[in-house]
């Protein structure tokens, strides 16, 4: 068996689209606002052209970065993980396998809205022996990476595969 697996987070094609949609929406209600002279109406338009300029913003930097790459590399029992992004290293760590002892694939912690709507996508939490509490394996900073549910299942079971040696 291999000691490395690849992976990559789950990522929608529809990111480009949602970016050059909601560029179009912001320049069509900036424009109508500037047109209107109702200062009420104009309130609503500006506040809604604003609403879809930060959609913009936001779909464009995911857009820009593109899908994360997960490495994850065993050797003498101990798991190396690698995070890229544009074949650019942006994180790394290391976790003993021996000290694993339950690992499973679970939902995304609601954190956000678009957890409430996106129940497909799945993470993987593990227990210490030494401890009774959950960890999110892949979270950079404060976020858990989104995993499709088969690249969840892979993972795990590459990992008890690797912790069963």
């Amino acid at each position: 068996m291999s000691n490395e697996l690849i992976v990559h987070e789950k990522y929608s094609r529809y990111w480009p689209i949602v970016a050059l949609l909601s560029a179009v929406f912001t320049l069509l209600f900036f424009i109508a606002y500037q047109i209107v002279s109702d200062v009420l109406i104009e309130g609503y338009l500006r506040l809604t052209a604003f609403g879809f300029f930060a959609l913009c913003v936001l779909s464009l930097f995911k857009v820009k970065d593109g899908k994360m790459q997960i490495t994850l590399t065993e050797k003498e029992s101990l798991l190396k993980i690698t995070y890229k992004l544009r074949d650019r290293t942006i994180h790394s760590e290391d976790l003993n396998l021996d000290l694993i002892k339950e690992v499973e694939t679970a939902q995304m912690p609601n954190k956000s809205l678009y957890n409430d709507f996106m129940k497909s996508d799945r993470c993987i939490k593990f227990k210490r022996k030494n401890s009774e509490n959950w960890l999110y394996l892949h979270e950079i900073h404060g976020r858990v990476i989104p995993l499709s549910g088969e690249n969840a299942e892979k993972i795990v079971n590459h990992i008890e595969k690797w912790r069963d040696r």
